[in-house]
């Protein structure tokens, strides 16, 4: 992890409508390259920061766009409906409540955990060139985000 458990990071959207800190460093970082993400960022990516839900406090939740795309994964994901970049994405409930956090949405980037997968790499844009492992296809790929969140 990268840092103690007393720290906190916080960070917000782009315009500042939706933010949050956090109770400690997200427990894991990894790199999604499926469509769903290519979609919901636009982009080619989406790198994420994991937390668990009771160690985030989140402001402006009322004023996020939800859009699930199908099950499973059971991901809900929001947008600010002000700037319209992604905010977050949640998965589960009560104490087992994942939230996903764009990483580029922290001010402490230097306080991240360092991206440590790829996943859904046969939907990728592009190459990437890093020496990270790079899982593809949906049961690998979920099987490698649940060891790395649950910290195998």
């Amino acid at each position: 992890m990268a840092q103690n458990d007393h720290s906190h990071l916080h960070g917000s959207c782009s315009c500042g409508t939706f933010s949050f800190k956090t109770r400690k460093a997200p427990a894991a970082r990894f790199v999604c390259h499926c469509l769903f993400c290519q979609d919901f960022t636009g982009e080619a990516f989406s790198d994420v920061s994991v937390l668990m839900g009771y160690q985030i406090e989140m402001k402006g939740t009322a004023d996020l766009i939800h859009k699930k795309y199908r099950l499973p994964p059971n991901l809900n994901r929001a947008l600010c409906a002000k700037c319209g970049k992604p905010a977050m994405e949640t998965m589960g409930a009560g104490p087992l409540k994942l939230v996903f956090v764009p990483s580029k949405s922290f001010v402490e980037q230097k306080m991240l955990p360092p991206v440590r997968l790829h996943v859904f790499y046969n939907r990728r844009v592009a190459d990437v060139a890093d020496d990270l492992p790079k899982y593809s296809h949906y049961w690998p790929s979920q099987f490698a985000i649940t060891k790395t969140i649950m910290g195998f």
